[in-house]
């Protein structure tokens, strides 16, 4: 028989559709999935009917995320109080709990450093806290370190993507120029001292367990406990840091750059981030740099996959 009689999803292969960044059968079957599950939010969107807490929540979720026209309205609204934080910064020792806001609101992976919980590297029934490198706005430290010539074009993209952000925020070029220029020096700065993705494969080199005495020695310029007294964790009697060289490399730069340019710093990452969730003009930059330079997609998705996939 044909070999599209025994492989029905042979022709999936083809090509990639235009809105994504890789395909497979399993990508077809995601679609699928997506389908039947914005059937399930719509309804429970609808005005009217009973609703429970639950479809109230998903419904008012998915509701609120396929409302353009109030997006469009708030602007930057949303991440306003953020950005009021940031501004209002007065010492580099204040970074803690406005981190730990940061991180626990937006997430960690791109301000300044990786934050969590993990199981034990020893005990695989115990799970303790956790810190990595992180804080760059790139995939990962070689984008920032390798010297041919993709590499070199796609930092000087990512800086221009950094510059638009500050533009959209409503810096003069001018200005967001130098802004954009100081993000990738401070990104540069961790990238470098950061583990390579060979390094990472060993478990060893990222097994560093210490106590928050030990911590706080690593990373003197830091409040520790501030930040996780924000975050509620409970009483810290070891942790694990993947990476101490990449923390001793942050320590040192919380002391060496100015508090000036750690609020550029955060003030861009903190608008990066939301950028998928803002008004058009942000999405529209956040999926040309990251979508589709940097993976290879061509069109958007839909608002209603991506309101799916949130």
């Amino acid at each position: 028989p044909p070999r599209s009689t025994l492989f029905p999803y042979t022709t999936l292969f083809r090509s990639i559709p235009s809105d994504q960044t890789s395909w497979s059968v399993y990508g077809k079957l995601y679609e699928d999935n997506l389908n039947f599950l914005r059937g399930i939010l719509e309804q429970a969107a609808a005005p009217g009917g009973q609703r429970d807490a639950v479809n109230q929540k998903i419904g008012d979720f998915y509701a609120a995320c396929i409302d353009e026209t109030a997006i469009e309205t708030r602007g930057i609204d949303p991440i306003k109080p953020d950005l009021e934080r940031i501004a209002a910064l007065k010492t580099a020792h204040d970074f803690a709990p406005l981190l730990a806001n940061l991180h626990t609101t937006i997430g960690s992976r791109s301000l300044m450093f990786v934050a969590g919980s993990d199981q034990d590297p020893d005990n695989s029934e115990q799970v303790i806290a956790s810190l990595d490198q992180g804080g760059l706005g790139l995939p990962e430290r070689d984008y920032y370190t390798k010297d041919d010539a993709k590499s070199k074009e796609i930092r000087e993209r990512y800086v221009q993507h950094i510059q638009k952000v500050f533009e959209l925020l409503g810096d003069n070029p001018d200005v967001a120029k130098t802004n954009a220029r100081i993000v990738m020096k401070m990104e540069t700065s961790l990238a470098k001292a950061s583990q390579t993705e060979v390094e990472r494969r060993d478990p060893y080199k990222l097994k560093n367990k210490m106590d928050l005495a030990g911590l706080k020695k690593l990373t003197p310029n830091f409040d520790w406990d501030a930040y996780y007294a924000y975050r509620r964790y409970p009483s810290i009697a070891v942790l694990n840091v993947e990476s101490p060289s990449f923390f001793k490399q942050l320590n040192s730069d919380l002391k060496s750059e100015s508090l000036d340019h750690w609020k550029t710093y955060l003030r861009f990452h903190v608008v990066d981030s939301a950028s998928p969730y803002l008004s058009s003009k942000f999405v529209d930059e956040n999926f040309a740099f990251y979508l589709k330079y940097l993976r290879g997609a061509t069109e958007m998705q839909p608002r209603w996959k991506r309101c799916v996939r949130y």
